[in-house]
Order: structure tokens, then sequence, then C-alpha cells
């Protein structure tokens, strides 16, 4: 996987992981707390391997 499909990926992923805490908030479920948590530390965790992914010219 090169760099620019990684970093739309973990785009498209945070514009989704938005769009479901968004959704669960407007159904008022229960156990929003909890995917927010998840997945938060999950994105954080893809945005900081991009940082690592990413080649820098030289």
């Amino acid at each position: 996987m090169n760099q620019k499909t990684y970093l739309r990926l973990m785009l498209a992923l945070s514009v989704i992981y938005g769009m479901l805490i968004a959704l669960l908030a407007v159904l008022q479920t229960g156990g929003i707390g909890v995917v927010a948590i998840v997945g938060g530390l999950v994105l954080a965790l893809g945005w900081a391997l991009s940082g690592i992914v990413a080649k820098r010219p030289s």
C-alpha cells in the first residue's frame, strides 16, 4: 500500500467514524462512549502510523 492510498483510507475512516458517532448520538443509543473510545484509539493509532509510513522527500 502506497502513501496516498493509506492517507485516503485514513481520511475515509475518520469521516465514517464521525458519521457513526453522530448517528449514535441522534438515535440516543447506549454505548456511544465505548464506540467513541475504541474508535478514537484505533484512529489515533492509524494516524500515528501514517506519520511513520509517509515518506518524506529528502
